[in-house]
C-alpha cells in the first residue's frame, strides 16, 4: 500500500504542525510541495466537500483525505508507534483552547507578513517556484497578485496593521500566561503546557512563526524570513521565542 501523501507548503506553520506530529510519532509518509493557485484545481477535486477557502496541509490516503493540522496530528497519534502522546486523555479542552489561540495569532501574523512581502521585491521573487524566478518583474507581479488574493481569501486585507498586531498580541499574551501556569519542568528540561510534550506545544510554537520564524523546520529564503519577522511583536514576546527555540532544540 502506498504511503500517505502530505501536500504542504515548506514555509507554512500550519504545514509544520502536521509534519512535526507525523515525525514525532514515527509515521512514514511521502511529501509534496503544494503550489498555490497552480495546484488549486487538484486540491478542489480532493476536497469536494469544502465550502470555504482551500488550505494545506492535506494528508491523502486511499480511503480518506485529512484536511487539518490537528486532524493529521490525531492520525499520527493513532498510527504512530513511537514518541510522545500528543493528545493525553482528559486534556482535550485545554489543547483545543491553546490551538484556537495559536490560530488567532497565526491568522493576524499572516496578514502582517504578507503585507511586508508585498513591499519586498526579493521576498516576492522567493515566493515563485525556482523554475520561474528568471521571469523577473513579471514573476514578481504574479506573486503579488497571489498574495493579494490570499489576503482577501482570509479576510485580512482590511484591518490596519495595528489592529492585526493587537489581535496577535492578545493571543500570544494568553499563551504566555498559560505557559507560566504549566508544571515546572525537571532541571534542564523545557517547560511544556501539560507537563509533557503534546500537540499543545506544537501548535503554540507555531503561533510565533510570523513573529520570528524558527531557525529550522520552516524552509524559506532570507527575504521571506525577513518579511515573516515582526520586530515589534518579537521584542514584546522575546520570552516566548526563547521557549519556542528551546522546544525546537529539544524535540525537532
Amino acid at each position: 500500500m502506498a504511503l500517505p501523501l502530505l501536500l504542504h507548503l515548506p514555509y507554512s506553520p500550519w504545514s509544520e504542525r502536521a509534519r512535526w506530529a507525523l515525525d514525532l510519532r514515527g509515521v512514514p509518509y511521502r511529501s509534496e510541495h503544494y503550489q498555490p493557485v497552480l495546484g488549486e484545481a487538484r486540491l478542489r477535486r480532493l476536497r469536494t466537500e469544502a465550502t470555504g477557502p482551500l488550505t494545506v496541509p492535506v494528508l491523502i490516503m486511499r480511503e480518506r483525505v485529512l484536511t487539518d493540522s490537528r486532524e493529521i496530528a490525531r492520525f499520527a497519534e493513532a498510527e504512530g508507534g513511537v514518541g510522545p502522546t500528543l493528545f493525553p486523555e482528559g486534556r482535550d479542552l485545554e489543547i483545543h483552547r491553546l490551538d484556537a489561540l495559536a490560530d488567532t495569532a497565526l491568522a493576524a501574523g499572516r496578514g502582517l507578513a504578507l503585507r511586508r512581502t508585498l513591499q519586498d521585491p526579493d521576498a516576492l521573487a522567493e515566493m515563485l517556484p525556482g523554475s520561474l524566478r528568471w521571469t523577473g518583474p513579471a514573476g514578481r507581479a504574479v506573486s503579488a497578485w497571489g498574495i493579494r488574493r490570499v489576503l482577501r481569501k482570509y479576510d485580512v486585507d482590511q484591518p490596519s496593521d495595528e489592529a492585526l498586531r493587537q489581535r496577535a498580541t492578545a493571543a500570544l499574551d494568553e499563551l504566555r500566561a498559560a505557559l507560566a501556569e504549566a508544571p515546572d519542568p525537571a532541571e534542564g528540561q523545557v517547560r511544556t503546557f501539560l507537563g509533557q510534550l503534546s500537540y499543545a506545544d506544537l501548535t503554540a510554537a507555531q503561533a510565533l512563526a510570523f513573529v520570528r520564524p524558527p531557525a529550522t523546520g520552516l524552509r524559506m529564503g532570507p527575504a521571506n524570513r525577513r518579511a515573516f519577522t515582526d520586530p515589534v511583536l518579537a521584542e514584546r514576546h522575546a520570552d516566548l521565542l526563547a521557549w519556542r527555540d528551546a522546544l525546537y532544540a529539544a524535540f525537532r
